[in-house]
């Protein structure tokens, strides 16, 4: 079975207090998550103020016939702009937010189908047996399939977890997180002003920004309307494929 980020960083921090991952004590072990989650967040909420480009991915969604409610992505925040029909569905207009009580009244009012033009975000009800979800609301409720698409923000980034044991960014950013962990670790359990894992951390996320900045778009000018919407539809190709009503 191959390793998980999970398995990796949890390695290097064993290695670098000298004390294997079997041998930790139920102290060691929270202050060994504790340091792994400030080592995400110090990736994240960087001090250069760079919003990585694997921050907003795309979400696509195929609606059913009647089912106005899906499922959003456990990391969803918001979404950056209106939502857009996607593949042959491309030529209606833009599907655009409103607040949920007012998608509320208007559901109440004309409780039709079609093709849907409004969306608002819900919460989800919970009652604390699992992870609470965000739900994307449609009106008019979709009379049949559509493809839509739309680019979100992605919220605070959860502890890595056996269940959950991957890094955001990929495979070229574990190192990345990796030097943030240990970073955050050396705070925790080396005592004096000992900088190193600090250095190699701010290196690697130097690297990491300027190959993030490679990535972006350069020299396109003003974009507007549909074309703008196409392009981020073939730039991004992180994708999340929406989940069912409940």
């Amino acid at each position: 079975m191959s390793q998980t980020d999970y398995d990796l960083v949890r390695q290097e921090i064993a290695s670098f207090i000298g004390t294997a991952v079997g041998n930790w004590d139920l102290r060691t072990k929270q202050d060994v998550d504790s340091a792994i989650r400030k080592g995400i967040n110090s990736v994240i909420h960087n001090a250069a103020g760079h919003q990585f480009t694997w921050m907003r991915p795309v979400f696509r969604l195929t609606t059913a016939d009647g089912q106005r409610r899906y499922t959003l992505p456990a990391d969803f925040e918001q979404f950056i702009d209106y939502i857009s029909f996607d593949g042959e569905n491309y030529q209606h207009p833009p599907i655009t937010q409103m607040p949920a009580s007012r998608l509320h009244e208007l559901h109440s009012e004309y409780s039709s189908t079609g093709v849907p033009y409004h969306y608002a975000i819900e919460a989800q009800s919970h009652d604390g047996m699992a992870q609470q979800h965000h739900q994307l609301a449609l009106h008019p409720t979709p009379n049949g399939t559509y493809q839509l698409v739309g680019i979100y923000q992605v919220g605070p980034i959860r502890q890595l977890t056996e269940d959950r044991p991957y890094f955001p960014g990929g495979a070229e950013n574990l190192e990345l997180f990796i030097a943030a962990c240990l970073a955050q670790a050396q705070s925790t359990f080396m005592d004096g002003p000992m900088t190193d894992k600090q250095d190699q951390f701010q290196s690697e996320l130097v690297a990491a920004i300027a190959r993030d900045h490679r990535r972006g778009a350069r020299n396109l000018g003003q974009m507007r309307g549909r074309r703008v919407h196409e392009f981020f539809r073939h730039k991004l190709s992180t994708t999340y494929l929406g989940g069912t009503d409940l």
